[in-house]
């Protein structure tokens, strides 16, 4: 599995959160026709999808998930919310920094843990899942 930055995940994650599908996100991406990414994260550097592409295919990251290179706590929430619109303390629990039942089906957890970083680990409770740092 390919690793990225937690830039380049957000960049991904924001996109298909806007409703851009995989195809549409290559599509455009492989144009080199990505201004209108801008409505989705104005802040957001896009063109980092043309370099990824270039670099490692973005289609395989698309299709087949990554690996975040290094995820802070606060990142991990991001992307929580990015991929699966799941909210702190609305949609899971936070503990310093553990997060506890987190409800996710089965391709959603498989996606989450490949996503992490090797800090993190992933573990499946009664409750859902609980996600903390490596001891």
């Amino acid at each position: 599995m390919n690793s990225i930055t937690l830039m380049d995940a957000y960049a991904i994650e924001n996109l298909r959160s806007y409703g851009y599908s995989n195809d549409q996100i290559l599509s455009k991406v492989q144009e080199k026709d990505i201004e209108e990414f801008k409505k989705v994260k104005e802040n957001l550097d896009f063109s980092l999808l043309i370099d990824m592409d270039e670099a490692v295919g973005l289609k395989t990251l698309l299709e087949d998930g990554y690996k975040v290179k290094f995820l802070t706590f606060n990142g991990l929430k991001n992307l929580i919310k990015l991929k699966f619109g799941k909210i702190a303390e609305e949609d899971y629990q936070v503990d310093e920094f553990k997060l506890s039942g987190l409800k996710l089906d089965g391709d959603q957890a498989l996606d989450l843990g490949n996503a992490l970083s090797s800090n993190w680990q992933m573990i499946e409770e009664d409750e859902g899942y609980k996600v903390q740092p490596v001891k």
